[in-house]
């Protein structure tokens, strides 16, 4: 026995129950940092580290107590210490072979040197066949190590194939000549030096724990390499079991490569706290309520300049949804202008379907939370500029509101640190930033259309109060002026003219008075469709005659709308009227188009008018009473006031914007009806009047 190296198999056996505890302890830390994208994690990494050294320390306590003389012994021995290196190379070599049947490169490297050492261990003579099996074993060794080789990994291809064709010519010449012993040392000493070779590439650091390692396997190799080489007695044999120690070097080394690793994301954690706490103090600044709400402008660039000053992402963009419906840059950072503008016309003429198309078909990759990496090719035409570019997958975040109904998005990219994965701390402040800018533009929205009504309601109550005072003089002017016209000459004519303003201020008055409070009338269920292609009827001669194109949009499912189907017509009917007076004014040569869009937005049925004219001089006083941009006779200004009062009294919303870079939208939004209402009775096409006196509705614009 060779007890003189019992304080070396102690030692050994020490350092594997540290390796445990370790392992059993530190279950959590990330994977370890490699350039091969196959790593392992860190834990399956510690494992295979853990039980290589367990079959190490088996194999050492058989010699130390001369327990493989031969035999099963021998074979046992023999394949442990094979199996200690096995398991150190497949923890830096996780490839597999095949794709239905993954079988990792190590185990079916193993198998047949395994075959090897059982034979030549059990049979110190074998014969013809069992030569030619071990010849066979050599070869598919020799293959299967090739075929490894030629896989990406750590190992440069053209390394790998070096090293299998010099030791593998090597043991085939070895196993010729019937020295097998020598052939089980070579694969041994060529496993460890392989393996020394991948921890020196996987760990690129000059540290305690990879020079151990690395110098300790390397150590450990060269003398069962030079074993068939130096005899069985003598000096040199010493010299190799004292290099036994270098085992326990190489033990240590590992040891300290884990604590290393831990210490390294210690303080990579510390750091992406630090960098997460001081990103949030940086959002937490910006004063979201305080930015203007506008639909064409650069609003949120300060927001983007702040992601791209505090976050990992070097260009931030921010896409909106307008209340018309409509996507548009509000916002970028470190993204030029050429980029700038294609990313903002394909936002444009993204529609809400193609944007529910890729919500419902996952038409992206989840990353981390909200976060997702999304490619923009559906998205794009033929011969984009972003395809040009380049600018074809994004990192996004969407921007929601309370009902999670989309607000807009922001987009990510210039990855900082790309090889780095992207973790939870680095992107838990831009969900928050996020989450705040959804708030905010929701309140906004909501306090601008309260705002309005408050306003109009304001309009309303003066313009009821003044009606009113207006409604008995008027009464009284209306009837001495019908007396008079029983008179003959000039007094007849100039009683004609006062009857017929006095007439006409009594619609006027009665107009102020429906302003102030719409008749709820007669609700059902109605098909806004239906509604749609009877406007389209009954304006279809006013559009000819302006040469203005009509394009609907109307999905097939859209959901009905409880309301008064006369009153939304008249609303339908005065939007297009004002749409068509609008474009009277533009040039020669300009296209003439309007555009009706309907889609069901959460509990609400939204129709959106938009029209190519020059846009609204001022969008947010397109509901006052008597506002009007017109000559003076051609409107008096009450037509979208009254719109507005009957979609109030609706339970609706209705608003008017410019769109970008020509052009005006009413958008109008009304709540669906509920699903048991859709049983009542709802108008059909043969129910839509078509008495002349709706077909010459007035024509009057704002």
């Amino acid at each position: 026995m060779d007890l003189y190296r019992a304080p070396t198999l102690i030692l050994l056996f020490v350092l594997v129950a540290v390796f445990g505890a370790l392992w059993l302890q530190r279950r959590s830390l990330p994977p370890l940092r490699v350039r091969a994208g196959d790593a392992p994690t860190a834990r399956r990494r510690q494992l295979l580290w853990l039980v290589g050294w367990m079959f190490a320390a088996i194999q050492l306590e058989m010699e130390v107590f001369g327990r493989e003389q031969a035999g099963m012994w021998l074979a046992v021995s023999r394949v442990t210490m094979l199996m200690a290196a096995i398991m150190f190379l497949g923890s830096m070599a996780p490839q597999h072979f095949g794709r239905r049947f993954r079988i990792p490169c190590v185990a079916a490297f193993a198998a047949p040197l395994i075959l090897f050492t059982i034979l030549v261990s059990i049979d110190s003579a074998p014969g013809p066949r069992t030569r030619a099996l071990l010849l066979a074993c050599v070869f598919v060794t020799l293959l299967i190590g090739a075929g490894w080789s030629l896989k990406k990994h750590l190992l440069p291809v053209w390394l790998g194939l070096l090293l299998v064709a010099v030791v593998g010519g090597v043991g085939v010449w070895l196993t010729l000549q019937g020295r097998y012993a020598g052939v089980l040392a070579l694969a041994q000493s060529g496993i460890l030096l392989v393996t020394a070779l991948l921890f020196a590439i996987a760990f690129q650091r000059v540290s305690a724990g990879v020079v151990f390692t690395v110098g300790g396997l390397v150590a450990w190799s060269l003398p069962v390499m030079l074993v068939p080489l130096m005899g069985a007695t003598g000096a040199p044999i010493l010299l190799v079991r004292a290099l036994n120690l270098m085992k326990v070097i190489a033990a240590v080394g590992m040891i300290v490569l884990v604590l290393e690793d831990e210490i390294a994301s210690n303080k990579a954690g510390q750091l992406r706290d630090r960098r997460a706490r001081v990103e949030m103090e940086k959002y937490t600044e910006i004063f979201l309520e305080a930015m203007p709400f506008e639909e064409d402008g650069s609003q949120y660039d300060p927001i983007c300049e702040a992601i791209t000053g505090a976050s990992r992402f070097s260009q931030a963009s921010i896409i909106v949804r307008s209340p018309g419906g409509r996507f548009h840059l509000a916002g970028r950072a470190g993204i030029e202008g050429a980029l700038a503008e294609a990313l903002d016309a394909m936002a444009r003429r993204t529609p809400d379907e193609k944007v529910r198309e890729i919500g419902e078909k996952r038409l992206y990759t989840q990353q981390i939370g909200h976060l997702v990496l999304l490619d923009l090719t559906p998205l794009m035409e033929p011969g984009d500029e972003l395809l040009q570019m380049n600018f074809c997958r994004v990192h996004a975040i969407p921007i929601r509101g309370r009902d999670q109904e989309l607000l807009g998005a922001l987009l990510l990219t210039g990855l900082r640190e790309p090889d780095q994965p992207l973790l939870t701390e680095d992107v838990l402040p831009l969900e928050l930033l996020i989450a705040r800018i959804g708030t905010a533009r929701e309140h906004q929205i909501l306090l601008r259309r309260l705002l309005q009504a408050e306003r109009l309601a304001g309009l309303g109550q003066l313009a009821g109060g003044v009606a009113h005072e207006l409604n008995n003089p008027l009464t009284v002017i209306t009837g001495y002026a019908e007396l008079m016209t029983d008179n003959e000459g000039a007094i007849h004519d100039q009683a004609l003219v006062i009857l017929n303003e006095a007439r006409r201020m009594k619609q006027i008055i009665e107009s102020l008075i429906r302003f102030r409070k719409a008749s709820p009338g007669n609700r059902e269920p109605v098909s806004v469709e239906l509604l749609l292609r009877d406007i389209d009827r009954l304006a279809r001669h006013d559009l000819e005659g302006a040469h203005i194109d009509l394009l609907l949009r109307i999905p097939e499912d859209l959901a009905r709308v409880k309301a008064d189907g006369d009153q939304i017509r008249q609303v339908f009917l005065q939007v297009v009227k004002n749409a068509i007076g609008s474009m009277n004014d533009s040039p020669d040569g300009v296209e003439r188009r309007l555009t009706v869009e309907a889609a069901s937005v959460g509990h609400n049925v939204q129709v959106t008018f938009t029209d190519s004219g020059p846009g609204f001089a001022q969008p947010g006083r397109v509901f006052d009473p008597f506002y009007t941009t017109r000559d003076q006779g051609e409107g008096m200004g009450l037509g979208l006031s009254v719109c507005y009062s009957i979609i109030r009294e609706h339970g609706g919303e209705i608003s008017a914007l410019n769109v970008h870079p020509r052009g005006a939208a009413v958008v109008i939004e009304l709540p669906a009806a509920e699903p048991e209402d859709h049983s009542e009775p709802a108008m059909d096409r043969e129910a839509l009047p078509h008495s002349s006196a709706a077909m010459n509705a007035p024509t009057r614009a704002v």
